[in-house]
């Protein structure tokens, strides 16, 4: 299929007003390339992108050092906090980098808020895709299924955040899937490029899915990653490993939360390659490494709810320390709130599972810390259910050590949540904190 017909395809497929359409573009910042020949090739792959009616096409070409392309890993904090800004200064859904690397040009794709928790599928920053350097200097070699799946990659990468985006997303995926099934034209890529051609069509497939998995999409999507990680001759670096680990580990995850007669394995795979990823992608790429910490804490929280495995239970709550390592609150204030008071709930199980009252004092240590987010003027809300959750972990430790001291600190913390809820108008929040404060005033007394 040409690509002028490709092009037109989704242009019919795009039937709505044009005040609509121009709502649903995406705003794509594609960086001057770093590119050892001077050959343009930023400014040229963004102007074939205009041609595509779904984005809004900007080209960035400010001077700065990009050393930190080489994805060597000591200068990565430098590469997300770059792209961050311009990220913000272009008001962009997306930025593209491109860099030459032994005559070909390697392209990343970086969206805002890339690596922040809660989430769900994600793409790192790592995930490549490699193209000849001749596609950069003559445009016409790029074919309409390239064109595709780059534009999936696009669409697939960019998070929605309404109802009504996550359906532009999804029939928008359906589609190009469509057109990339239909297209029997002769492949331009040699081998060496498929790696990373398979990882983007499975992180596609993966995108277009997660919400309704079958098994036979687990099967299609498990074979591409499948595929680009048999493909090591053409890996040009270990982090690739990593990053084709980390999708099928994702893939994984993703069915296990859709909860079917499988899930208990679907849980051990998503474990075992989230723990493959992570011989790839260490301390040096920090965002990653605690990404992968996160995602390994909930399967182990998880695993420890199905077998009653007190190891695991440990191991969710070693792998969060990990990630607090990364989240901190100077880079990730939210991030590093969620995981404080995540923390503080696995904490309080396993303290609760083991009987231990420092692990207990540590739950509430946690909770706490996430006080210096949910500040009780600006946070009222939050900040009581806090307080609650501090005080049901003192009333938990008066029962466990029949300690009446515990739960007069229970009653203080209910007490002052309560009078939060009294002000806030929250009737079942007050109704429920009411219950248990009797709780503690029948211990007590």
């Amino acid at each position: 299929m040409p690509l002028n017909n490709c092009l037109d395809n989704i242009r019919r497929f795009l039937t709505v007003p044009k005040s609509e359409a121009e709502d649903k573009m995406y705003r794509v910042t594609v960086v001057a390339f770093e590119d050892k020949c001077n050959l343009n090739c930023g400014r040229r792959f963004a102007e074939i992108l205009k041609k595509n009616p779904l984005f809004e096409v900007n080209f960035f070409d400010e001077t700065f050092p990009k050393g930190f392309l080489n994805l060597q890993g000591r200068n990565f904090f430098d590469f997300i906090d770059r792209g961050n800004m311009i990220l913000s200064s272009t008001h962009s859904d997306i930025l593209i980098w491109g860099y030459e690397e032994s005559g070909k040009i390697r392209l990343n794709f970086q969206v805002a808020e890339q690596y922040i928790v809660p989430n769900n599928l994600t793409y790192s920053l790592l995930d490549s895709l490699f193209l000849p350097l001749n596609f950069f200097t003559s445009p016409d070699s790029f074919s309409s299924s390239m064109m595709l799946i780059i534009c999936g990659i696009i669409i697939a990468t960019v998070p929605p955040v309404t109802n009504d985006q996550k359906n532009h997303r999804s029939n928008l995926l359906g589609y190009v899937i469509e057109l990339l099934a239909s297209d029997t034209s002769p492949k331009e890529v040699s081998r060496e490029f498929m790696p990373y051609i398979m990882n983007m069509l499975g992180k596609i497939y993966l995108s277009n899915a997660q919400a309704k998995l079958t098994d036979n999409d687990i099967e299609i999507i498990d074979n591409l990653f499948q595929t680009a990680l048999s493909s090591n001759q053409h890996l040009h670096m270990p982090i690739y490993y990593g990053c084709f680990y980390h999708n099928l580990a994702q893939l994984y995850e993703t069915a296990y939360s859709l909860e079917s007669d499988n899930s208990i394995d679907y849980l051990k795979n998503a474990l075992h390659y989230y723990q493959e990823a992570r011989k790839f992608l260490g301390k040096n790429y920090p965002y990653d490494y605690g990404m992968i910490a996160y995602h390994l804490a909930i399967l182990y929280f998880n695993f420890w709810k199905h077998t009653n495995d007190l190891q695991a239970l440990r191991d969710a709550v070693a792998q969060l320390r990990e990630a607090e390592k990364v989240y901190s609150l100077t880079q990730f204030p939210q991030s590093w709130c969620y995981i404080e008071g995540l923390l503080g709930y696995y904490l309080t199980s396993l303290g609760m599972t083991t009987a231990s009252n420092d692990i207990m004092q540590l739950a509430i240590d946690s909770y706490r810390q996430q006080q210096k987010i949910f500040e009780q003027r600006v946070y009222p809300m939050e900040w009581a259910q806090i307080q609650e959750e501090i005080g049901n972990i003192y009333y938990l430790l008066g029962k466990q050590n029949e300690d009446d001291n515990f739960m007069l600190e229970a009653r203080n913390y209910f007490n002052s949540a309560l009078e939060v809820y009294l002000q806030l108008k929250a009737k079942d929040a007050a109704a429920e904190t009411r219950r248990r404060l009797a709780k503690v005033r029948n211990y007590i007394d």
